[in-house]
């Protein structure tokens, strides 16, 4: 029998609606979402079932989760920094008995220590934090103020780790602000991550793009294909139909708790 998983009184457990996974979320710390929803499935097209990834900022797991309920993928290591949130995550991943496919390491992807090793990955993806120190007032709560801005992970750090983590030809898959798309592509070159896929997503019709998707490959040859625009909202306030199709496997929904050890 599969030992009962304890779930704590501030925590809920949330159906993401795909394969019959589950996620605890918690107020106390950073909730996922549209961002990762939309990562996972703009990464899923290059991950297959024998792939080797790993995520960056894992938080409670949700881009792991999400991920293997749409490719199958059979290895996912995912680095989170924070021990309390390392340890949702791995109760996450427990309670959907993926112990054996999703690994979950409390460290810092600076020093990210002797699981991980060099040219070994086939895929990284992260979804960073979004704002530079200094920008934007910083949450007097350091689990969310980490996860916001880039305290503890660059997008320097990040394309220092892919670098050195990707096998030649890997592909790094990022979501990030579209105002620091400069940035993202400066830091990734320098760094022999090259800028391959290109996806922006817009609030609204008729509103600039607010976030970007971004495939990167090791290694790869300049080039870039911008696809077509990701819109969130129609001008009526309803989801795109594209939204819709990817909520249609992915959408996050209130399920009943499971009993407390």
């Amino acid at each position: 029998m599969t030992p009962s998983i304890p779930i704590h009184p501030d925590e809920q457990l949330e159906d993401l609606g795909i394969a019959g996974l589950q996620i605890l979320q918690s107020p106390h710390y950073f909730k996922f979402n549209i961002d990762a929803v939309l990562l996972a499935w703009f990464a899923a097209s290059a991950v297959h079932p024998s792939s080797k990834v790993v995520d960056l900022g894992t938080g409670t797991g949700i881009l792991p989760l999400l991920l293997h309920g749409r490719t199958g993928v059979r290895h996912i290591d995912a680095l989170e920094l924070q021990p309390v949130v390392a340890d949702m995550a791995a109760r996450s991943v427990a309670i959907n008995h993926l112990t054996d496919v999703i690994h979950i390491h409390c460290g810092d992807l600076r020093q990210p220590g002797t699981a991980f090793h060099a040219s070994a990955y086939d895929a990284v993806i992260s979804n960073p934090p979004f704002l530079p120190v200094g920008h934007g007032g910083v949450n007097p709560d350091d689990a969310l103020a980490i996860a916001r801005h880039e305290i503890t992970c660059t997008l320097e750090d990040i394309a220092r780790f892919a670098r050195t983590m990707l096998k030649d030809r890997g592909k790094l898959f990022l979501v990030h602000r579209a105002d620091r798309l400069t940035d993202i592509a400066v830091t990734l070159r320098a760094h022999g991550l090259e800028l391959k896929r290109l996806r922006a997503v817009h609030p609204r019709p008729d509103k600039p793009a607010n976030l970007v998707l971004c495939e990167a490959m090791k290694k790869g040859r300049p080039g870039l294909t911008i696809a077509p625009p990701l819109t969130i909202y129609r001008e009526d306030g309803r989801y795109s139909d594209t939204v819709n199709t990817i909520y249609g496997t992915d959408a996050p929904r209130a399920c009943r708790p499971r009993k407390k050890s």
